[in-house]
């Protein structure tokens, strides 16, 4: 099974790949002189904003992490995950709005943003990645933790929970499936299929950072606003910006995309003792209706198995759910904490 899987998803890459590749080749032909990436000294000013937190460091056993923090040290720990291709700055809105109430944690994952960038592949499997987060929480000097993850951040978020759910005092969970329960969304959804290929492209060298990269980061401003942006942006030029000057960095790219390359061929399909996810720990699951990468039918599908879960779907929100519609997102924050902590 897992040697039939593997064929399957280097054949869908190969595909893939060579589709991307004429295409590359087509536009650079048309405009070789917008092609490249624009050199980027200096980051934008809204990352410097001292209104968005204090910078600091973790180092932790083999890894320095970078976070963001903002708020009352006493009070309860909120502690946010991104995910990709995002950075601690992806939660601003979050944080600006419950750092009145909690002690707000955004890091950049390893890999990400100013934390270190392991070179390697097998530097950013599963085990490493929820690792990173309990020596986070240790370093912070806390026990228990208000857990907010989005995306690869979710993926992680779940994993943590299995793990170490006793650190949890509550999570919520953002546009991140339930992985056990993502081949009976595929089966009932057809296109979730279709909608994961990526995934299958990204086991590439190379191709996918070139793609991504391709003409100054060009698919960053569909990627994060969707193909009909609401106004006013709640994802601004110079938000866009950031994120460019972020994975313009030197190995900006390939230390992220080797999340996918880590993971994607090691997930395996539960057997159904296998997934039930029986903890006391409350959660909240919250994807964007117009996600176009991930289902909002893994909500209901995560909550036939996760004991405690609620969930909701922002209307109009794409998959940057927290940055697309981050009133919305609070409102639900709120009112799900509010029940919830103590």
């Amino acid at each position: 099974m897992a040697l039939l899987q593997t064929i399957l998803v280097y054949t869908i890459a190969c595909i893939a790949g060579f589709y991307t590749s004429v295409r590359l080749a087509i536009r650079y032909v048309s405009n070789p002189s917008a092609f490249p990436v624009k050199k980027r000294d200096k980051p934008p000013k809204c990352l410097t904003d001292p209104d968005l937190g204090v910078h600091g460091y973790l180092s932790l056993k083999g890894i320095k992490i970078h976070y963001v923090e903002k708020g009352d040290r006493s009070k309860p720990l909120m502690l946010f995950v991104h995910g990709f291709p995002e950075f601690w700055y992806s939660w601003r809105y979050q944080m600006k709005e419950f750092s009145k109430d909690y002690w707000t944690v955004a890091i950049d994952m390893r890999g990400y943003g100013d934390s270190e960038k392991p070179s390697g592949v097998k530097y950013y499997s599963m085990d490493y990645l929820v690792d990173d987060i309990k020596q986070v929480v240790e370093a912070l000097g806390r026990q228990k933790i208000i857990l907010v993850a989005h995306d690869w951040g979710g993926a992680i978020a779940w994993n943590f929970i299995l793990k170490h759910h006793e650190m949890v005092q509550s999570y919520i969970i953002m546009d991140a499936p339930y992985f056990p329960a993502f081949p009976e969304v595929a089966k009932e959804n057809p296109k979730q299929f279709f909608c994961s290929l990526y995934m299958c492209f990204f086991q590439l060298p190379y191709l996918p950072e070139l793609f991504l990269s391709s003409f100054d980061f060009r698919g960053f401003r569909r990627l994060f606003r969707g193909k009909n942006p609401k106004t006013p942006f709640t994802v601004s030029d110079e938000d866009i910006e950031a994120f460019k000057y972020n994975f313009s960095k030197p190995e900006g790219l390939t230390p992220a995309l080797n999340y996918y390359r880590a993971n994607v061929l090691r997930i395996r399909p539960s057997s159904p003792s296998q997934m039930k996810l029986d903890i006391e720990p409350h959660g909240l699951l919250i994807f964007g209706e117009l996600d176009r990468y991930l289902l909002p039918a893994h909500v209901p599908a995560a909550q036939k198995y996760v004991k405690n879960l609620e969930g909701r779907i922002v209307k109009g929100a794409n998959h940057f759910v927290q940055q697309d519609d981050p009133d919305t997102v609070n409102k639900y924050m709120r009112e799900f904490l509010e029940k919830n902590v103590k």
